[in-house]
């Protein structure tokens, strides 16, 4: 499958030093969160980066040959346990979350443009509480989970007027329930 890399990432590919790192967009309710996997903070298409160099973690990303939709994490170690609630209240399941991977020169400067590894909601978060501090662990969905859930619309008037106020086709359908017909040929 073709990619789109940028050609000084794709030169930096090519050479034989590379430095690569990863960047994370993920929404939560007090607002869009930027880190990435490197020592320092780093700005990058306006966004300030925060570096958690160890202390973040990104679980596998999968792509294959068939539709399927497959999730990824990202983990944060080394918080305060006495920020555990207010960390939990903040995460916002459905939001968006992105990860890219970014090629650096030697005076970690971003090379091209990073190329998007996976792009998906926040699903539930995972806690694990060690002696002096803890690791939250939130799982990404890729967006084709979507296509696994049931649809919520019913055939029914009240739902149909919720999209559509003036409509009354299906009021007829609810009496078609209580009607006995007859067929004759």
């Amino acid at each position: 499958m073709a990619r789109d890399i940028s050609s000084p990432m794709l030169a930096s590919l090519t050479s034989n030093r590379i430095v690569p790192g990863f960047l994370a967009d993920i929404v939560f309710r007090s607002g869009e969160q930027h880190v990435w996997t490197g020592p320092c903070d780093l700005v990058w298409n306006g966004n300030a980066y925060r570096g958690v160099g160890v202390l973040g973690k990104i679980g596998g990303i999968v792509e294959g040959t068939t539709v399927s939709a497959d999730g990824s994490s990202v983990s944060l170690s080394g918080i305060d346990p006495a920020l555990l609630s207010e960390s939990l209240s903040d995460v916002q399941l459905g939001a968006p979350a992105t990860i890219w991977f970014a090629l650096f020169d030697a005076a970690l400067n971003v090379l091209g443009t990073p190329y998007p590894l996976f792009v998906g909601t926040v699903d539930q978060p995972v806690i694990q509480l060690g002696v002096e501090d803890l690791t939250i662990t939130l799982k990404l969905e890729n967006r084709l989970i979507n296509l696994q859930r049931a649809g919520m619309r019913r055939y029914t008037a009240a739902d149909q007027n919720l999209y559509y106020p003036d409509d009354t086709f299906f009021d007829w359908v609810e009496i078609l329930n209580d009607q006995a017909l007859k067929w004759t040929a």
